[in-house]
């Protein structure tokens, strides 16, 4: 954990493997309710959570939550969206194992993001805030994860 806690104040970018336990302390230790509120942080809803199944064949995302925000034109990026760009960017069978991990978390400390929003393709500004039972939790640009 100290390196985990090293890294994330230092601004470097790196990612973890954490087991449930490890991840949990974290989300204590930093996701306070005034974060939470302040990065926009919500659980899923049942509609986006269907058409994450439906459309992008990710049966159970469990406890994820995601920060949505909008572009310049006033289109929204949520979890959906997210989890689009992963699947584009790393495929199917990545983003899907992250939701599968059975004892342990990962975690994205200090990461960049470049997205373009789905509807309008331009650029989105703003920060991608995520964490759940097996994204030990995330958010860009600032604060750092969790922090």
């Amino acid at each position: 954990m100290a390196l985990v806690q090293e890294t994330i104040k230092s601004g470097r970018t790196a990612s973890f493997y954490l087991s449930r336990e490890q991840a949990r302390t974290l989300r204590d230790l930093h996701w306070t309710p005034e974060l939470v509120k302040a990065s926009r942080l919500e659980p899923v809803s049942a509609e986006e959570r269907a058409r994450i199944e439906s459309e992008l064949g990710i049966a159970d995302i469990g406890a994820f939550r995601f920060g949505r925000f909008t572009c310049k034109q006033g289109h929204e990026f949520g979890a959906f969206d997210f989890l689009q760009h992963g699947i584009r960017e790393h495929g199917p069978d990545a983003v899907k194992a992250i939701f599968e991990l059975k004892n342990a978390a990962f975690l994205r400390v200090n990461p960049y993001f470049a997205v373009n929003c789905a509807t309008c393709d331009q650029l989105m500004e703003g920060g991608i805030t995520y964490e759940g039972d097996t994204y030990a939790g995330c958010s860009y640009p600032d604060p750092p994860v969790c922090v």
